[in-house]
């Protein structure tokens, strides 16, 4: 029944999308192509459709009514997270069919034991400590997904059970989302600075950013290791999987041979700013050592026959559609329509950082967290006017928003996270709402206490 009701979903979609082209004018391009692009989100978010399919009807649409050149609607293939992704896929699976990933896991488990709660906790220390080291979530994502998974077999939690999807949560959550409050740590923050400071000549140091994102950030890893400890309660186990000791056996030679290659690509992720290599390079030549045949880190076939390249394409086909909002002006669009109504006003600070956090997340969601920057950076000048705010605290807050997920999709690292880990979209997006509304209720009231606190308003 529920199939049949998605299928009915999916094809009167379908219908919308033809009554559209029916009965707009051949001109009205902007119409017609914000009716894909909006469905094309919906179906994202819901796997109404499987994500290659949806993907590729995505890209035959915007084809057919002439929405942007073809190197535009492309352009996500030509993006480095598509190519992140691409080699994280092998990498990550290169992690798991050595066995690495158990090893690690094991020598987690002499931490945690059978406690859950201590694995979860272990596991978000693990992704919020690794942001210190590696400033893009993407490779972290990488490290991190294997570990988490085979810590859950190794705990006895079946492959998608509540345990094991708790788990892998926790570790991907951690490593995306209290990571905002380190300046360096992802891709979003480095761009909206990046554009804030070639637009109004302001940057803020390492310290002051960190001081201004802290209470929002603390209150998201609390709120997420509160949430997923309940994930243990009813969760299926296998005890017999479970190792009776918590002593690991040693790394075999293939498995030190990948840690080391693993290690200096860490190595070369920390140190970026130095040599000015993208991680998606570096990710990429792992991944080139990682299926050279001579090295046997994985079976000669394994990229045709066990790594699941659709999230790859996935991921492309969400920046496509980002790319053609903005190649028409949709994101620029609906910004200057709804400014206006936030009602930002001088004196006004609590409904201003209310106001300004809900605008930026939302526009964040028709864009894709790494894109927003480039719509809510031009923005921040007549929001602070507006407001009566220095342009830096307009900017803080903008951070907020891009940071606060509802849908997966709009943070592509979870994109990846769900595919290494068998992550239900269902489940992901309930954590993401659940962690908005404790920013909603928690992390902006102390913010606001804070940012008063600090002189920041």
């Amino acid at each position: 029944m529920a199939i049949t009701r998605l299928s009915a979903l999916g094809f009167a979609s379908l219908l919308l999308v033809l009554a559209t082209v029916l009965l707009t004018d051949a001109n009205q391009i902007v119409v017609r192509t914000t009716v894909i692009c909006a469905l094309a989100i919906v179906f994202f978010a819901t796997r109404l459709l499987p994500e290659m399919l949806t993907a590729i009807l995505c890209f035959l649409a915007f084809l057919a009514l002439g929405s942007a050149p073809p190197e535009i609607i492309f352009s996500g293939f030509a993006t480095s997270g598509f190519w992140l992704i691409f080699s994280g896929l092998i990498i990550g699976a290169a992690i798991t069919q050595t066995g690495l990933g158990t090893q690690l896991a094991a020598r987690l488990f002499a931490k945690t034991g059978n406690s859950y709660r201590r694995a979860v906790v272990l596991l978000a220390l693990c992704g919020v400590g690794l942001g210190l080291l590696v400033p893009s979530t993407m490779p972290r994502i990488i490290v991190m997904m294997p570990i988490a998974v085979s810590l859950a077999t190794t705990m006895g939690y079946a492959t998608g059970s509540r345990g094991q999807v708790g788990l892998a949560i926790a570790a991907a959550s951690a490593t995306l989302l209290p990571t905002y409050a380190i300046l360096t740590a992802n891709l979003p923050t480095i761009v909206h600075y990046g554009a804030l400071e070639t637009l109004y000549g302001t940057a803020p140091s390492y310290g002051q950013y960190f001081l201004a994102q802290l209470p929002v950030n603390v209150v998201r890893l609390g709120v997420l290791i509160a949430l997923l400890v309940s994930f243990a309660k009813s969760a299926p186990t296998t005890t017999a999987q479970r190792p009776e000791t918590s002593s690991a056996a040693p790394l075999t030679g293939l498995q030190m041979r990948l840690l080391a290659v693993l290690s200096v690509a860490i190595l070369f992720w920390a140190s970026d700013s130095y040599h000015g290599i993208s991680p998606a390079w570096i990710a990429l030549g792992v991944a080139a050592i990682v299926l050279w045949p001579a090295t046997g880190f994985l079976a000669k076939d394994s990229i045709k026959s066990s790594i699941d390249m659709s999230p790859a394409f996935f991921l492309a086909a969400i920046f496509g559609v980002s790319a053609v909002a903005r190649h028409l002006g949709l994101d620029t669009t609906v910004a200057d329509a709804f400014i206006p109504h936030l009602k930002l006003s001088n004196g006004s600070d609590f409904g201003n950082l209310y106001a300004m956090t809900g605008f930026s997340a939302g526009l964040s969601h028709l864009t894709t967290a790494p894109a927003a920057p480039v719509v809510l950076a031009p923005l921040a000048g007549s929001m602070a006017q507006a407001s009566g705010w220095p342009i830096q605290t307009v900017a803080m807050v903008q951070i907020i928003g891009i940071s606060t997920p509802l849908i997966p999709y709009q943070a592509p690292p979870f994109i990846i996270a769900m595919s290494l880990a068998y992550i239900p979209i269902s489940t992901l997006t309930r954590v993401c709402i659940y962690l908005a509304i404790g920013v909603a209720l928690l992390g902006l009231p102390l913010t606001y206490l804070w940012w008063r606190a600090i002189s920041l308003l």
